[in-house]
């Protein structure tokens, strides 16, 4: 999860039409986000559906505000639901700087954490531990869970492998592939963040990390 850049170019169907989904949203979404889901990140292709980041249900008076509608799949949406409305905006958060996200392999989860204690950032690693750990923490992953983190945890161990190539050989050319790993339409650019961070290379990349700043 990262921060989120989003066209000031409201679409017109949320001031002409009752709808919050007309196609110039999701259009205008899909492109602002890089066609990720603003949480997992993960890219979409017809598997997404606009998400209130205050809930519908208890915020219907912000249902066709621009500034509270984002391009999420359906797995997140299903879990976010309107649990988590105090969650950090990624509007104004960088995201990926607050919250730390690892993969713990020797465990076999997701880590989340982050040295600001306050709601909204304990709800959102509340919310990505659901995803990534699964919904009950006392039982196993059901299937749709461990599928997720599985491929997650999948395209973390990819990248590391191409960070590992860069370290023992800090060609340009190994560089150059870290780079586009970490382009802006790239996958899971918070987990990313750390491993960059873990293995003291932010000098190396920093210019190729700031998103949507």
């Amino acid at each position: 999860m990262i921060r989120i850049k989003k066209s000031p170019c409201v679409p017109a169907s949320l001031s002409t039409t009752k709808q919050y989904d007309g196609e110039d949203v999701k259009k205008q979404l899909m492109e602002d986000q890089y066609e990720k889901c603003y949480i997992c990140e993960r890219k979409l292709v017809t598997d997404f559906v606009i998400e209130h980041f205050k809930s519908e249900s208890h915020y219907p008076y912000l249902k066709q505000t621009w500034e509270n509608l984002f391009i999420a799949c359906s797995y997140c949406n299903g879990r976010k639901s309107d649990s988590f409305d105090n969650n950090v905006n990624p509007l104004t958060t960088n995201v990926e700087e607050e919250i730390s996200q690892r993969i713990n392999f020797i465990q076999n989860k997701a880590e989340f954490d982050s040295s600001v204690t306050d709601v909204p950032h304990t709800d959102t690693i509340k919310l990505l531990n659901i995803l990534y750990n699964g919904k009950d923490r006392m039982k196993p992953r059901n299937l749709k869970e461990e599928k997720f983190f599985n491929c997650t945890k999948q395209k973390v161990i990819a990248f590391m492998r191409i960070v590992h190539d860069y370290m023992v050989n800090p060609t340009e050319k190994n560089k150059q592939v870290v780079a586009e790993e970490l382009s802006i339409n790239s996958e899971l650019l918070g987990f990313k963040y750390w491993i960059i961070c873990d293995n003291h290379l932010m000098s190396d990349f920093e210019n190729v990390m700031i998103w949507n700043r």
